[in-house]
């Protein structure tokens, strides 16, 4: 019976000792992130960036690009009925965003 040896250079062995320590770094980051995830003070902060995006800044992002929009239409140019259609419907989801997530999960 013939012996198979394995020999490895010290490099492979060094990359070996890299990937086991990001991994037990990443196993650590995703075992304390949910439980960082439940502390309050994360959820103010949240909230005000969810009703900033939601309300003032989608508010007028839409009429930004409702006006683009109807300028491209109004010239003529070739596809702004699409382009319209999609402002519409990003209208809708951003300005609506805020009662969708009220009725999926009542909060």
């Amino acid at each position: 019976m013939s012996r198979i040896r394995i020999i490895l250079p010290a490099s492979t062995i060094e990359r070996s000792k890299l990937y086991l320590t990001r991994g037990a770094a990443l196993l650590f980051c995703v075992l304390l992130f949910p439980i960082a995830a439940h502390a309050s003070p994360f959820d103010s902060g949240i909230s005000s960036i969810q009703t900033l995006f939601t309300g003032t800044i989608a508010k007028a992002a839409s009429l930004i690009a409702i006006v683009i929009g109807g300028y491209t239409f109004a010239h003529g140019e070739p596809g702004a009925k699409k382009t319209l259609a999609g402002v519409a419907a990003g209208t809708g989801i951003a300005v609506m965003a805020t009662n969708i997530l009220t009725w999926l999960w009542g909060s």
